[in-house]
């Protein structure tokens, strides 16, 4: 039975091991030196919305609740004209902090669709209902668009990244 056990418990540490290693590896295959403005540029080539505008940063200060502090760059794209198309990008300062602001682009996300009234601009759901936050490497965005649009652009992030 001890041998049993033991046996389990190798197997169980050699599991844990090959994942950590795995994210590890996962961080390594993205490159850490490009500009955010070179991947918002292809996003927005990509999503081919012509109303998305930089937004500035008290904007984002009052409307985004992800800590910037925790990024080296940062831009959020947003529509002028009464959609709820929106992007954003973020490099962080370090590995520990892309978890974070992945997380409360996450939060972030989660928290509009709880609180979107149906009555204000239902058509918009969807994309609220849909939207995505990835982190590759140092690099996380969060993209609310129309699922083939934000599918495109979630291609995109990443493939600007890949080493």
């Amino acid at each position: 039975m001890k041998k049993l056990f033991s046996i389990l418990l190798i197997c169980v540490i050699c599991l844990v091991s090959c994942a950590k290693n795995e994210n590890t590896l996962a961080d390594n295959d993205y490159l850490n030196d490009v500009d955010v403005s070179v991947i918002t540029q292809k996003l927005l080539e990509t999503v081919n919305i012509p109303a998305l505008t930089k937004a500035d940063e008290g904007w984002v200060a009052l409307n985004i609740p992800i800590d910037t502090s925790l990024c080296d760059e940062c831009a959020v794209y947003i529509h002028t004209e009464g959609s709820s198309d929106m992007f954003g990008v973020f490099k962080a300062s370090s590995t520990e902090n892309a978890k974070k602001l992945l997380s409360d682009a996450e939060s972030y996300l989660s928290t509009l669709e709880k609180n979107w009234m149906s009555e204000y601009l239902a058509e918009e759901f969807p994309k609220i209902e849909n939207a995505t936050a990835k982190r590759c490497g140092l690099y996380v965005t969060f993209l609310i668009l129309d699922d083939n649009t934000r599918n495109s652009a979630e291609s995109e992030f990443e493939n600007v990244l890949k080493k």
